[in-house]
């Protein structure tokens, strides 16, 4: 396949991390006419009716939400055009309710998907990880002292004399792989895991946290023998997505097992089972109706990498 265009991965923004760095040059922006504001408040975002609500200075209320906000964080130019997140998370929902009026209503980022476009979704996924990274990071991890946000939200610095030590936007990297077995004359099988984190039914690669001082490969080797007892030979790149839940950077990879013994870890994961192309053809869509499988979300990479594997096997007939 070609390179996807996974969910959340096509950044239109510029960062001008050079500019950035400027404070003159950040209130200048926050100051034009036609820079757009993303009011984020904890894990929601706003909307107007089935619209993603983007403010600009011509607006009435967005003097409000800007006076209202702990915080207000530069994510990139579009064109010409700032960009800015603004963090209302200290709001409380009474405050929230009466700023916000029946025009707007605060949504469930994952949710409310459908209602985003593929333009939008990478920004808003990228100024609400970044928010909660500094909701996450108000105080210094090595000494406790309170932390100041620098470089438009690019950059913490602490604040004790004795310390100032400076801290940068984490992401978390996730390795996610597809694991075929391949018997001698027989047709491919693909390893799919039902996981304790998600509905029943559905069923998904699998994937774990990358350990410090642990290559991507060996994460895969070691993820895939720990959550289902199988011996992994072969590891192969496939994509990466952003997923800001919180602030994840998912690595796909393709795995080819060396046997179809499966002995899985009941703490890691529920069930785990072979599945041929034909079997996961049959399945139906996450949320569906009915006691069938289901399939990973359409926007998540795990969806992308079963897909991928399935178009494979078609070709192959």
């Amino acid at each position: 396949m070609n390179s996807p265009a996974l969910t959340f991965s096509q950044m239109s923004l510029n960062r001008a991390s050079s500019a950035r760095k400027s404070k003159h040059w950040l209130l200048e922006q926050q100051n034009k006419a036609d820079t757009v504001f993303l009011p984020v408040w904890r894990s929601l975002c706003l909307f107007e009716q089935d619209k993603l609500a983007e403010f600009t200075r011509e607006q009435a209320i967005t003097g409000q939400l800007i006076s209202q906000a702990s915080n207000c964080y530069f994510l990139g130019l579009d064109g010409e055009q700032a960009v800015f997140v603004l963090d209302l998370s200290e709001l409380s929902q009474k405050l929230l309710d009466n700023l916000l009026t029946d025009k707007y209503q605060a949504k469930d980022f994952r949710s409310a998907l459908p209602l985003i476009t593929a333009r939008q979704a990478p920004i808003l996924a990228y100024g609400r990880a970044l928010n909660h990274w500094h909701r996450q990071c108000q105080y210094c991890g090595y000494c406790g002292g309170k932390t100041l946000s620098l470089d438009g939200g690019h950059r913490r610095k602490c604040q004790s004399e004795s310390c100032a030590k400076e801290h940068f936007p984490r992401t978390d990297p996730v390795v996610i792989m597809l694991v075929e077995y391949q018997p001698p004359g027989g047709k491919a099988k693909c390893l799919l895991a039902q996981h304790h984190n998600i509905p029943s039914k559905v069923v998904s690669t699998l994937a774990g946290f990358v350990d410090p001082g642990e290559s991507l490969e060996e994460a895969v080797s070691r993820e895939v023998f720990e959550e289902a007892g199988v011996v992994v030979d072969q590891v192969t790149y496939m994509a990466s997505q952003p997923w800001p839940f919180p602030n994840s950077l998912m690595i796909g990879f393709f795995a080819r097992a060396t046997s179809d013994e499966i002995n899985i870890d009941n703490d890691e994961i529920v069930d785990a089972c072979w599945f041929s192309a034909e079997e996961i053809s049959t399945f139906d869509n996450w949320g569906d109706a009915g006691d069938n499988y289901q399939l990973p979300r359409k926007e998540s990479i795990a969806r992308y990498l079963i897909d991928s594997w399935l178009e494979k096997q078609a070709e192959k007939q």
